[in-house]
């Protein structure tokens, strides 16, 4: 299943410069293409300001909605992400097929992160009429076990795995079930994966994740420590997991810091430490490995190490810190009922 990000290539923009004083004729990148740059390199601010350039240069106007749109998603900003895409979606030509589902396929993440449950599975519906794809059914069927539409989202998941050789397919469908406290039933999904043939290093990292969330951690240390022999570096961060859950906090924190050299793995690696001194009981050193993590600015972290925050509040005693972390992060990720449940927990402290 593909991630719902757009992959496009780098432009070095200072060797287009170097080039035109030098005589050289190549034009000056378009605003629509800076856009895209930033929004590959994750400067989502400037991503928004070059696409709202473009949009009022009437070049590449649905391009432009629909990057404006991720950068704002990226941000945690649905409102306005919502917005660009909508507008994107009634813009995009019946003809533009490929495009048009690209487009529907953020516009049902936005919604299923605002909350949006019924509306996320009715842009599920326009999606899979454009075109029949895991993704739609992946996250329709997010949106019905979210809507308690048990079989419905089971016959959407079903499709998404059907001879499916992806690892992933299955651990994000139990991911959706872990979220929904509905564990035994994502179980189902991860034995299912257990089934496909591999021995590459990515095959041996992926079994270990599936071993870990079957909590079956011996099986899952072998699986990542092979994985991560080979070169797979990212094992590291789940080998850590592994030992975390096994309370060996020596062993996991120091699968995290030999993570830390790996510049795409610091903020999982911070999370990973931060995760280890809440269980040492040491919860002014996991605030501060907290908030070295929300520096590197990785977004796709940012809500998990802002989780651990509130917790580390909590165990402080801190409940008036906890309480305001916890309004920000509900208003950012409404959908999130780990984080609804200790809300709920904090307003009787």
């Amino acid at each position: 299943m593909g991630n719902l990000f757009v992959k496009g290539k780098f432009i070095v923009l200072t060797g287009c410069i170097l080039c035109l004083m030098a005589g050289c004729q190549k034009e000056r990148p378009s605003y629509y293409e800076l856009g895209a740059e930033d929004l590959e390199g994750k400067n989502y601010q400037s991503a928004i300001e070059n696409f709202e350039l473009a949009i009022a240069e009437e070049k590449y106007e649905v391009e432009a909605l629909r990057g404006e749109g991720i950068a704002y998603l990226k941000m945690g900003k649905y409102e306005e992400a919502q917005q660009a895409l909508e507008k994107a979606r009634d813009l995009a030509a019946d003809s533009e097929k490929a495009l048009r589902a690209d487009i529907l396929a953020y516009l049902a993440v936005v919604q299923y992160q605002r909350g949006d449950f019924e509306g996320s599975a009715a842009t599920c519906d326009q999606l899979l009429d454009v075109k029949n794809s895991k993704e739609g059914y992946f996250l329709r069927g997010t949106a019905y076990l979210h809507l308690d539409q048990y079989d419905k989202a089971a016959s959407d998941f079903g499709k998404v795995v059907a001879d499916s050789k992806e690892y992933n397919d299955y651990l994000e469908i139990y991911r959706v079930y872990e979220e929904c406290d509905m564990k035994a039933d994502g179980e189902s999904y991860l034995e299912l994966a257990l089934d496909i043939e591999g021995s590459d290093e990515q095959d041996h990292y992926d079994r270990g994740r599936v071993y870990y969330y079957l909590e079956e951690y011996d099986e899952a240390k072998k699986e990542l420590t092979t994985s991560y022999n080979d070169g797979y570096k990212e094992a590291s961060i789940y080998l850590g997991k592994v030992y975390a859950e096994q309370g060996d906090t020596v062993n996991a924190r120091a699968n995290y810091k030999e993570s830390l050299s790996e510049q795409s793995l610091q903020a999982k690696a911070y999370n990973g430490m931060a995760y280890c001194d809440i269980l040492d009981g040491d919860y002014d050193s996991a605030l501060s490995n907290i908030q070295k993590g929300l520096d590197t600015g990785d977004q796709d972290e940012r809500q998990a190490l802002l989780f651990n925050e509130i917790v580390a509040y909590e165990k402080k005693m801190d409940y008036v810190s906890a309480k305001e972390k916890i309004a920000a992060y509900l208003e950012a990720y409404p959908t999130d009922e780990g984080a609804v449940k200790e809300n709920y927990f904090l307003e009787t402290r």
